[in-house]
């Protein structure tokens, strides 16, 4: 079916890995392993703490992963068989609620992204100033 360009966030291209279940699950356990790997070297197991804020944002994404698997917008279409032609005559099958909605979405994975990074390392900011 050739998709209307309105049914496309502008992110969709960079974030399809996001949704790759592989890709997830190989990132969540090497923090996991480099975790670990850094308390038992710095005898501090704090390391092991702030790297789970990281297997956190993974299981995050991976509860998203219809957002990146199918697009920001396409994820939460309503318009399912009723669909519109755009002004090129090209299927547009979200409403410009479902692309509202999929834009906050988007942000906000983004947010707990930097929010869970913050709340895992954000105290080491002490010892660099």
């Amino acid at each position: 079916m050739n998709s209307s360009s309105i049914d496309k966030h502008k992110h969709d291209p960079y974030i399809k890995i996001l949704g790759n279940k592989t890709a997830v699950a190989s990132f969540a356990l090497a923090m996991g392993l480099i975790g670990i790997g850094i308390s038992v070297f710095q005898s501090d197991w704090l390391w092991f703490s702030r790297f789970g804020s990281l297997i956190t944002v993974s299981g995050l994404l991976l509860i998203s992963s219809p957002i990146f698997v199918r697009g920001v917008y396409k994820a939460n279409s309503s318009t399912s068989g009723f669909a519109e032609l755009d002004h090129e005559g090209k299927v547009m099958v979200t409403s410009s609620e479902d692309r509202a909605i999929g834009s906050k979405v988007y942000q906000g994975v983004l947010i707990t992204i930097v929010g869970t990074v913050i709340w895992g390392f954000g105290d080491l900011l002490n010892n660099v100033c």
